[in-house]
This record gives structure tokens, sequence and C-alpha cells, in this order.
């Protein structure tokens, strides 16, 4: 037994550390390979038209057309018909069936990286939460009786979030808060393990710091939790506004244009124009979120910013760009942050500091990937100051709470419903989506009978086959009604149909659906019929209940300890 454990604890140590080993160097490559280009991009960021208001340059144009025909060539020559993201990564961790490609996490990844480089308005913490939970779930695949599916895209996704922020700790809650949506010590050892070894592995070849390392963290605190008391809700309204404008447009798309290559053309024209004038707005935002720390941007030019990023954001996302929503939302939150801190100066409110530009990035951000602890963890391990993340809390909350109530608890939870995939129901709704109700239903035998069977004999088959009701089918075995034999025994009247449009499930039905068609049923048996109404089988009540036992077993066996 001691033998036995040892063996178990090396694995979790192996297995642990090789995930977050591979996730930090993909992660790292990622990251500095677009601040590289980035670079490129912006040393060449001259001005063609200057006057003394503004300059435009022809740069973030032509590095978006160019990262525009890229991608599109990718596409093409992969034949991808979607990328891949955070909401995939979440279901394949909920659903045993699904299984994250990795032939498809690879090029979404190449996707992102392109559409950050060029410069589009995109994310890179999505695309690397996709990545690491692609290859934690590579290695699930090679090695089952190790851990489980989920513990491994758990791992994953940790190692990917704490190479990406340096944050081991937001790394670890991410993991569980986001994607598992639960907390076990089975999981807790190998996802803390990937994230400390990802962070350390970071550490060694690329000692950042701290990052945000200007943060103005001597603050007073009361006038500074007052204002992210206002903060929090208005948030949680720019977040909602950014997530339903992204999901309209994205569904909208086609009415654009059916051609791939034409959307992400009228994309890359609206961007690098708008970029051309305004920089800020375009790429992952790191430089100017560094500048809305620095104080060096006016109150006009900040609500700019806000609504230009939000635009652009929408645009390139929904037309063609790939890369996450987190690194938006960071800006966005930095922005109307600044905005209220500039309010708060107006009156007399000057000891804030930089703790409410870094609580309306994490409150916007966690309204929208849905992890209001990580986002704030993530936060004091960035600045390092319990004071910023004190204040963190209350604006999270408050976001958290209004964007929840108006919109839901994520962005990732809504495309995955719109796929219909309801996740903020738990593993339970999901597993019983994958059960077809007709695998169920082959075992049951029913009383069929035909309309013209009069009611003395309809009698007699009761009392042969013990059956209490019967169904009346035509000659091409259609359901036409249901009786009981209450009734045929009771009714004085010829007409021995008690019911002539009985509940029924349809055959291609899951288990889930006919758990909430026959929540308020009674009776021995609901029929099964295929899409012309033809009887091909009949479903219990306690056949519903067995399935919905199997699967809770199954989650127990998940979630336990």
């Amino acid at each position: 037994m001691l033998i036995k454990t040892l063996i178990n604890v090396l694995q979790v140590v192996l297995f642990g550390s090789l995930i977050g080993s591979i996730v930090s160097l993909f992660t790292l490559a990622f990251v500095y390979g677009v601040k590289y280009i980035s670079s490129l991009r912006q040393s060449v960021n001259n001005c063609f038209i200057t006057d003394s208001v503004a300059c435009f340059s022809f740069s973030p144009l032509i590095f978006l057309l160019f990262a525009a025909i890229v991608i599109t060539l990718v596409k093409k020559y992969f034949g991808i018909s979607r990328y891949h993201g955070p909401a995939d990564v979440i279901l394949s961790a909920h659903s045993p069936k699904e299984e994250l490609n990795p032939k498809v996490g690879v090029l979404s990844t190449l996707a992102a990286f392109i559409s950050a480089s060029g410069g589009a308005s995109v994310g890179q913490y999505g695309p690397l939460v996709h990545l690491g939970g692609t290859i934690g779930n590579f290695l699930s695949s090679n090695m089952q009786k190790v851990l489980t599916k989920d513990v491994f895209i758990g791992c994953g996704v940790a190692a990917a979030i704490s190479a990406g922020f340096n944050s081991p700790i937001g790394g670890i809650i991410f993991a569980h808060e986001a994607i598992l949506r639960h907390f076990s010590f089975r999981a807790i050892a190998p996802i803390a393990i990937a994230s400390v070894a990802s962070a350390t592995l970071t550490n060694y070849f690329f000692p950042l710091g701290i990052l945000f390392q200007n943060t103005n963290s001597n603050i007073t605190l009361f006038p500074s939790v007052t204002m992210s008391l206002f903060l929090g809700p208005i948030c949680a309204i720019i977040a909602v506004i950014f997530m339903k404008s992204l999901l309209f447009l994205q569904k909208h798309s086609t009415k654009v244009s059916n051609n791939d290559f034409i959307r992400i053309l009228i994309a890359s024209l609206l961007c690098g124009i708008l970029g051309g004038f305004v920089p800020e707005i375009l790429g992952l935002g790191g430089e100017t979120i560094e500048k809305i720390l620095n104080n060096s941007l006016s109150l006009k030019f900040l609500v700019l910013i806000l609504i230009l990023k939000l635009f652009v954001t929408v645009i390139c996302l929904s037309l063609g760009f790939f890369g996450g929503v987190f690194s938006p939302a960071l800006v966005l939150g930095a922005s109307i942050g600044a905005i209220f801190s500039y309010f708060g100066y107006f009156i007399g409110l000057d000891t804030m500091g930089d703790s409410l530009v870094l609580a309306g990035m994490a409150a916007l951000s966690a309204s929208v990937i849905g992890a209001p602890i990580a986002s704030i963890v993530i936060i004091f391990e960035l600045t390092q100051s319990y004071d910023l993340a004190f204040v963190a809390i209350i604006c999270v909350a408050g976001s958290c709470l209004v964007s929840s109530a108006i919109f839901g608890h994520s962005f990732f939870d809504k495309q995955l419903l719109n796929r219909n995939f309801k996740i903020s129901r738990g593993r339970t709704e999901i597993l019983l989506t994958e059960v077809k109700i007709e695998s169920v239903m082959r075992k049951n035998k029913y009383l069929a009978v035909s309309v013209a069977i009069d009611k003395s004999d309809l009698l007699h088959l009761f009392k042969k086959t013990d059956f209490t009701e019967a169904y009346f089918l035509d000659e091409n075995g259609k359901l036409l009604g249901k009786t009981k034999v209450n009734y045929v025994l009771s009714s004085k009247s010829k007409n021995i149909i008690q019911e002539k449009s009985p509940l029924y499930i349809e055959k291609s039905s899951t288990v889930a659906d006919a758990i909430v068609k026959a929540s308020n049923f009674v009776g021995e048996s609901i029929p099964i019929t295929d899409q012309i109404g033809k009887l091909v089988g009949v479903v219990t009540e306690s056949d519903l209940f067995l399935e919905y036992i199997k699967v809770q077993n199954q989650i127990s066996e998940i979630e336990k300890d």
C-alpha cells in the first residue's frame, strides 16, 4: 500500500512537472515571438500625414493586410472550418466524448500568433489557455491511467496562465474556477505542480520581475473602495456591451460577406485606418496599459481608447482574425478605471494611486471570462500589493454580480450555450445530453394495437399482457393515441382512445431532453417516435432515473476527494 502510494505521488509530480514545462516553453515562445514582431511593426510606425492634432501611419494597415493574407492561406490550405478557444477547453474538461484536436489546437494558436503579431486587436491568453488544454488532453489520451482527462487539461491551462502572467497561484485558481468548475484534493496537487513548474521555468530563462512595476500602491483605502463600488457596475455594463456586440457580429458576419477573405480584408481596412491614427487601440494592449498606469494619457484620449478598442476588437474577432478576449478586456478595464480616477481627482480624491485602473482591469476581465477569484489573485501577484488587490475585490464583486444578472456567467458559457451546451448547469447536464434516448428504450416492451380494435379485445389484451396502457397505431405504425386500462373499464362510450395527443419524445432527443419533458408525467411509459411520428419504442420514468443516477455516480467519481 505504501509503495503504491509513493508511485502515485511520483507520477503526479513527474507528469505535473512535465506538462508545466512543455506548456511553459510553448507559452514563452508565443509571448516573446509576438513581442518581437510587434516591436518591428512599431519601429516603422512613422507618420505619413501629420498636423498639430494627429498623425496617420500606413504601418498598421500594411501589417494587418499581410496578417490577413497569411491567415486566409493557412485556413484554406489546412481546411479549418472553425478556430478553437477556451470554450472548447471547458467543454472537453466536462465531457468524456469531447476531445481537443491537436491539429486544430496548433493551427488556432498559429492564427492567434499571426493576428496578434500583425496588430489585430485580439488577446493572447485565450489561445494560450486552449494550447495548454490541448497539450494536456493529448497527454491524457496516452496516459489515461495516471490522471483523469480533466485533470490533465487543468494542468495545461494552469501552466499557460502561470507562464503568461507570471502568476502561479492565479493559474491554479483559474484552472479550477473557469475550467474544471470544482475543487478536489486529487486535482489540486498535479495542477499546482504544473503551475509552479511553469512559473519556475519562466523565471529561470526569462526573469521578468514583477509586472506593472510602476504601479502606485501608496493609496488610501476609503476613497479607493468607495469609488470602486461605483466602478464595478460600470465595468459590468461595458463588459456586457462588449460580449453582446461580439456575439451578435460573429453570428451575423456572413451578412457582411460570404467570402472569408473579404471579411478579414474589411476588418484589416477598418482597424488599420483607425490604428493609423490611434495605434494604442491595436495589438495586445500591454503598452497602452503601461501608458495608462503612467498617467500619460488625457481624459479625452482615454474615452477615445475605450470606444475604439471595443469597436476594433469586435471587428477583428468577428470578421476573420483570431485571438482571445482577455487582453482586450484588460485594456477596456484599465481605460474605464483611469477615467474614474480622473473623476476622483476632480472631486479631491487624489490618494487613490493606480487602484481604480487595476480594479477596472480585474473587474471587467472577470465578467468576461467568469473567473473573479483568479482575476483578483492575478492582480495581487502582478502588483505584490495587498491594498490594490483589496480594492479590486470590491470592484470585481460588483461587476460580476451585475454582468451575471444581465448576461450570464461568462462569454465562454454563452458561446457553449449557443452551441446547445448548457455548461452553467454543470457536468450532469452535459453528460445527459450525450446519451441518446434510443439507447435507453431498446429493452422496453409495450402494448400496441390497431385503432379498429374493439373494447372487449383490448381488455383481454390488458389481462393477458399485464400492461396498463396501450398505444393506438395506424397501418403504417404511426402513433394516433393512447389509453389506460382504468379508462377503458370506466368508459361507457365506444371511443376508447383516452389521449389523442399523448406526451411523446422524439427518437433524436437526449436523456436530458426527456427528463425535462417527463417532469410532470404520470403513467406507465412514454412513447418514442421518429421524425414522421412512427412509434419506435417506449421509455419509463425508471429508465430516466437510472440514467440520471449513473451520470451522478460518474461525476462523483470525477470530483471525489
